[in-house]
């Protein structure tokens, strides 16, 4: 339904070179596979990201990396694949062997949103969540010497001068960017997107005062909120960071727009189900360690509350839902 359709705004995208990246951990473990491929082998385990190295999904990838590899039984490598818009990454993970040492991290953007509006050769049902790390509230933010220092303030200028406000975003449609265009729809406001080449690209952006307002994750901003470079004005979540616990909510303002971004780990459809499950319980079982949740409050990860196989995927479900409503209302705009 959504495949290839067109969309009233029309966005820049931003293609980047394959950056690759591997988190290594020196292991004695033995390299055959299973022989019956119904069960984990010792090679090692890639996680595939469709972002840059750096970011918040890749500092994840690498306290799983670091603590589900002994559970596991193989190394754990992280490997970034940003190229055409995150597509590659998807692709090298649907192309390789079905024994579940190839698994993707991503967030809706990749595996949802893309396969509904872009010609792929899988569908939202190839991707199989089997671990469900935590939820992303997407944050607003501006430079803190800027005239709009609130939602109130924002709402209020975009409503008096529509498209004055120029705002800062990575992907189009990304979980950086929906809410926004739910905003809008929600509140009649307009503003000028533009589409950066990710969230530090925003950031500069917002520091060097090129542009009015960005959106990113708390983790991203919580040092220059902290040291008064820039403000958080509001989260489009249910229920306040816990790394920005300052900052409102849109609906705390009044506007009905929520729409956290469940980071997720996934294998392709066509890994055996034991496998899907046994990567499920070795990854949780290693998150659960007391040095993973040290890791993970130190880094503002979020990962206290991770979730298997079967809420990773009443998750992906009920997203999914939620992004085919949020597109389908933008195409009858």
């Amino acid at each position: 339904m959504y495949k290839n359709m067109e969309f009233d705004m029309t966005f820049k995208l931003s293609t980047t070179a394959v950056a690759v990246s591997a988190a290594m951990l020196t292991l004695s473990a033995g390299t055959a596979l299973a022989s019956n491929g119904e069960s984990l082998g010792s090679d090692p385990i890639r996680i595939v990201m469709p972002y840059g190295a750096g970011g918040s999904t890749d500092i994840t990838a690498r306290i799983i990396a670091a603590n589900a590899a002994e559970h596991c039984g193989s190394r754990i490598d992280v490997v970034s694949m940003p190229g055409a818009g995150g597509m590659e990454g998807l692709q090298f993970v649907a192309d390789a062997e079905p024994n579940g040492h190839t698994i993707l991290m991503a967030d809706y953007s990749a595996t949802i949103t893309q396969t509904l509006t872009e010609d792929t050769p899988w569908e939202v049902e190839d991707w199989v969540p089997i671990v469900h790390l935590t939820d992303w509230k997407p944050t607003v933010y501006v430079k803190a010497d800027h005239d709009i220092q609130s939602i109130e303030d924002w709402i209020e200028l975009a409503e008096a001068e529509p498209n004055s406000l120029v705002f800062g975003h990575a992907d189009p449609l990304s979980l950086v960017h929906l809410p926004l265009v739910m905003l809008e729809q929600e509140t009649g406001i307009q503003n000028v997107h533009l589409p950066t080449t990710g969230g530090g690209e925003t950031r500069t952006m917002i520091l060097g005062g090129h542009i009015d307002l960005g959106m990113t994750l708390p983790p991203s901003i919580v040092s220059n909120v902290n040291s008064g470079e820039v403000t958080a004005i509001g989260v489009f979540a249910d229920e306040r960071s816990d790394v920005l616990p300052d900052v409102p909510t849109f609906r705390e303002a009044g506007y009905d727009v929520s729409f956290e971004a469940p980071l997720l780990v996934y294998a392709f459809s066509s890994v055996p189900e034991s496998i899907q499950q046994e990567l499920s319980e070795c990854i949780m079982q290693g998150l659960e360690t007391d040095t993973a949740q040290t890791m993970s409050t130190q880094a503002s990860a979020g990962l206290d509350n991770v979730q298997g196989l079967e809420s990773a995927q009443a998750i992906y479900r009920d997203t999914t839902q939620r992004v085919r409503d949020v597109l389908a209302a933008i195409n009858q705009d």
